[in-house]
């Protein structure tokens, strides 16, 4: 299956959903754009997608679940733009980041804009369903405790940089909020909406948990071995960077003496050679970094989909089934 060409319909229908609430008649002009750019560059719309497929998985329809879908992937790119401006990063998807084409001031003031956007959307879907206020109030509150968690995964990778040796365990608990939070949110919420058991709506939720953990630990492999084209960042940048991705991790664990301090001296020098880069990746897959890193992950999406013994079978069930399979297959 061609999980993504399976998926166009409902990417087209989140598509026009965020149109509606991220109009292009905002203003002032440089906020409107500066809050558009991310959704005109592409993206994968993973997110929503799962949201949507959530709430069919256990009975319900996907024209309940537009807003949410929406509001959903309107939190993912606020993320993604404070992201930027922390990691100075200039490229996303491809296209210049929003902090490089309208400054640090404007970028954090589209971001803010677009979770106030959030709330916004999961508003009028709970007011256009009539959902009682037991719903409302789990939605709300699952979207509340989803954001801290993104904002303290990101936090603990902030701080982590600044680390000399950074666990496993630290390392999974950092991404299991910064990427698996929403994931589970996304999951959860589509099964509320859809009118779920709990039992449903839990394993919903920690399919989406363990898949988005599972996602982080594929994008740090791509951000190694990835190409730069599909991968719409510049390969090598986590890095250049500092970050203490899993494969990073587990070279300073593994490598002998000499060839851990080649890694760690290199790490967070921003300006890093392209040979000096590739000498660096030649060691994390030479002491098995990335083979760990794949196996993991792989580990992760077989859990995840074990969770879903308890959904009855459907094509929404197929589609998330062939959607974990994607996360750790994909080179986008």
């Amino acid at each position: 299956m061609d999980v993504l060409e399976n998926l166009k319909e409902k990417i087209e229908l989140v598509e026009r959903e965020i149109e509606r609430w991220v109009p292009r008649s905002i203003k002032p002009e440089p906020l409107g754009n500066s809050m558009r750019h991310l959704f005109s560059a592409g993206g994968k719309r993973l997110r929503p997608c799962l949201l949507l497929l959530s709430c069919e998985a256990v009975g319900g329809k996907v024209e309940d679940a537009l807003e949410a879908a929406a509001a959903v992937e309107i939190l993912h790119t606020f993320t993604l733009i404070h992201d930027d401006v922390m990691d100075r990063d200039e490229l996303r998807r491809g296209v210049k980041t929003v902090h490089v084409l309208w400054g640090i001031p404007m970028a954090i003031i589209a971001g803010d804009a677009l979770f106030a956007k959030v709330f916004e959307a999961l508003s009028e879907n709970v007011r256009r369903l009539r959902l009682s206020a037991e719903k409302a109030v789990e939605i709300f509150r699952t979207i509340s405790v989803a954001s801290f968690e993104i904002c303290r995964g990101q936090a603990m990778d902030v701080l982590m940089v600044q680390k000399d040796r950074v666990s496993e365990e630290e390392y999974l608990k950092m991404v299991s909020g910064k990427t698996g939070a929403l994931l589970d949110a996304s999951m959860k919420i589509g099964a509320i909406i859809g009118g779920g058991k709990e039992k449903e709506i839990s394993a919903l939720s920690t399919f989406g948990r363990k898949i988005g953990i599972a996602f982080q630990i594929r994008d740090d492999v791509l951000g190694i071995i990835g190409e730069e084209s599909k991968f719409g960042k510049p390969i090598g940048s986590d890095i250049r960077e500092g970050k203490r991705t899993l494969p990073i991790i587990y070279a300073l664990r593994h490598l002998p003496l000499e060839k851990r301090k080649m890694v760690e001296e290199v790490l967070g020098e921003g300006k890093i050679s392209r040979k000096k880069l590739e000498k660096v990746i030649n060691l994390l897959e030479e002491c098995g970094a990335i083979e760990y890193s794949s196996k993991l992950a792989l580990e992760l999406v077989d859990e995840a989909k074990k969770e879903l013994s308890v959904i009855r079978d459907s094509r929404a069930k197929e589609t998330l089934l062939a959607l974990a399979d994607f996360v750790i297959t994909r080179s986008i």
